[in-house]
């Protein structure tokens, strides 16, 4: 059997095993791409398609990342300017003395936020791992990290952001996620233009991309599924619009719906660079870019001996690429010249994503 026959063997033991629902699986390598699917896009439901569209969640970012290198590339922005011009809500931002101290107890922050910490998520806000008043606060807020878009505006977004100190000084340690909706405001508001279009203009449309975007199509969509508290699997409550229709956040960081077949046209592009970006963006773009200490602080979400580049981890077999919470992985190595995609329908805690996600890597290799 070829490598993605053995992959699509192993997933397919795993559906038997009641413990995945259904996938579509792809592999792009000399020229060639090639896309299979199994399982179910339901439980008892019909059979999963290969066209089948998935919620990308975190499989977002890196195509917001790519997005705002273009932007750089074309001079509208810069990586080391401060990022206040266009985000006055972030403009001489107070620090907490401890992540998880008192919201009074600041200092002055030691420098601006600029795109370079966004694109590194160094900014200073992001995932709070010490649970403490910043992190109630941006429960309360509805602007924590999670796997659908901010349910507000973007306006309204930055301005609930900004009223709350950062965890750290910027640059200093690495918190995930909300620098991904953070950019995609920033670019709207440097272009004057919604991220829809720009996402057309500069990623999607030069690459094809006619299957991904803010809206997908309901009856191509799997049900998605998470995990009860016995483990078992559960059907996620999703927002009924959420996915289906025009969402007030247009997010970077989780929005996207997308088919396997359009996220390895993605995907090669993020190894080459053609036709989005020059080959020294699309380097810089894949480099680890954290210092020691940065990295320190990913761990738990970075696998051990990985860096991260602008929205991408960087693997040290030299593979760059990301994963979404909802279950979908895709990853491609410039090194090999193979990009690959697993797309699931059920998220981390569900059981069997995990062991999907190991058969997965022998196809980049």
């Amino acid at each position: 059997m070829t490598g993605i026959e053995q992959v699509a063997a192993a997933l397919d033991r795993l559906v038997a095993e009641g413990r995945v629902v259904g996938y579509v699986l792809g592999l792009a390598a000399d020229g060639r791409t090639r896309v299979v699917a199994g399982g179910a896009s339901a439980l008892g439901g019909p059979a999963m398609g290969e066209d089948a569209q998935f919620p990308l969640s975190s499989n977002t970012k890196p195509i917001g990342g790519v997005l705002a290198m273009r932007l750089v590339e074309l001079g509208v922005l810069a990586l080391d300017a401060p990022v206040d011009e266009h985000l006055p809500e972030l403009a001489h931002p107070s620090v907490l003395t401890r992540p998880d101290g008192p919201l009074d107890e600041v200092v002055t922050a030691e420098r601006p936020i600029t795109l370079r910490h966004l694109l590194t998520m160094t900014p200073g806000f992001g995932w709070i791992n010490e649970n403490g008043p910043l992190s109630a606060a941006m429960d309360e807020r509805r602007i924590s990290p999670g796997p659908y878009p901010p349910p507000m505006s973007h306006d309204e977004y930055l301005r609930r952001l900004g009223e709350l100190p950062l965890a750290d000084q910027p640059g200093r340690h690495w918190r995930y996620h909300n620098s991904s909706d953070v950019i995609g405001v920033l670019l709207a508001r440097a272009t004057g233009r919604p991220v829809s279009e720009l996402l057309d203009e500069y990623v999607l449309g030069p690459l094809g991309m006619s299957e991904t975007g803010f809206i997908g199509d309901p009856a191509r969509m799997p049900t998605s599924y998470g995990a009860d508290a016995d483990g078992n699997l559960e059907a996620l409550n999703l927002p009924d619009d959420v996915f289906r229709t025009a969402p007030r956040f247009e997010s970077l960081a989780c929005g996207l719906v997308s088919t396997v077949r359009d996220y390895l046209r993605f995907l090669s592009a993020l190894s080459h660079g053609a036709p989005v970006l020059s080959r020294g963006s699309v380097i810089q773009l894949g480099s680890d870019q954290l210092t020691a200490g940065q990295r320190e602080t990913a761990a738990g979400l970075l696998e051990t001996g990985c860096g991260y580049g602008f929205h991408v981890e960087v693997r040290p077999d030299g593979s760059i690429g990301w994963a979404g919470g909802l279950g979908t992985i895709g990853y491609t190595n410039p090194l090999t010249g193979k990009s690959a995609a697993l797309f699931t329908a059920q998220s981390f805690e569900a059981p069997g994503t995990a062991e999907a996600f190991e058969e997965f890597w022998p196809l980049l290799r």
